[in-house]
């Protein structure tokens, strides 16, 4: 595991507890060839970034994790992507000045994309990717000294990772930019439905190499 910046400490944060309701199997278990979404999401964040935690709601079922990954559950359920976040930069704040956040569902994300996210942090708070109208919270970086502003957003029942970067020091990196490491853009790509999915088992050549689920 490495870290790719010389004077911050970057950790990361994967969330995994949302409902996967359009996928209606959970996408943490999805099966990519030998591997299964969640760890593969891991491998990568952890060969940039470390240490990196997971998310997970109350009472989730995981995947088989590497020993350095530490797994923390959501205090409420249903609270929202912020709360995940909070509860994992508060975890963290002891070991690493900001973290890269990831959601469970992005398995095309690779080395180049994260640092690339992770080299606009600079003197900002924050850095979200933006693709048009379209914001990836997901696709972000966030300082854990953050955890205080999270905790009163919330407290102001303001539950939006958008909130959260409208009222600090964020800066907003377009996605065009991500282009020359990511000519497809395909670490901001989410898998969410069956037909995504299986889309992605062709892409990938998985294929065959893929016991399907359902």
């Amino acid at each position: 595991m490495s870290n790719t910046n010389k004077e911050l400490k970057i950790g990361g944060i994967i969330l995994c507890g949302g409902e996967s309701s359009r996928m209606n199997y959970p996408k943490a278990l999805l099966p990519l060839g030998t591997e299964l979404m969640l760890p593969r999401v891991v491998r990568i964040v952890s060969s940039v970034v470390s240490p990196v935690m997971v998310i997970a709601a109350q009472g989730q079922k995981l995947p088989e994790l590497p020993e350095f990954v530490r797994v923390i559950h959501d205090k409420e359920s249903g609270a929202g992507a912020l709360s995940a976040i909070g509860h994992g930069l508060a975890a963290l704040q002891d070991q690493c000045d900001a973290a890269f956040v990831s959601g469970c569902d992005t398995p095309l994300i690779h080395v180049s994309f994260i640092s690339k996210i992770i080299s606009a942090l600079a003197e900002n708070q924050l850095v979200m990717v933006r693709e048009g109208k379209w914001y990836h919270p997901l696709a972000a970086v966030y300082r854990t000294s953050l955890v205080e502003s999270i905790q009163h957003l919330i407290s102001l029942n303001q539950r939006r990772p958008i909130d959260l970067a409208n009222k600090v020091n964020a800066c907003f990196l377009d996605a065009e930019e991500l282009r020359e490491v990511d000519p497809q853009l395909q670490g901001l790509q989410n898998i969410n439905t069956p037909e995504q999915y299986f889309e992605l088992l062709r892409e990938t050549g998985l294929e065959q190499a893929t016991r399907l689920p359902f």
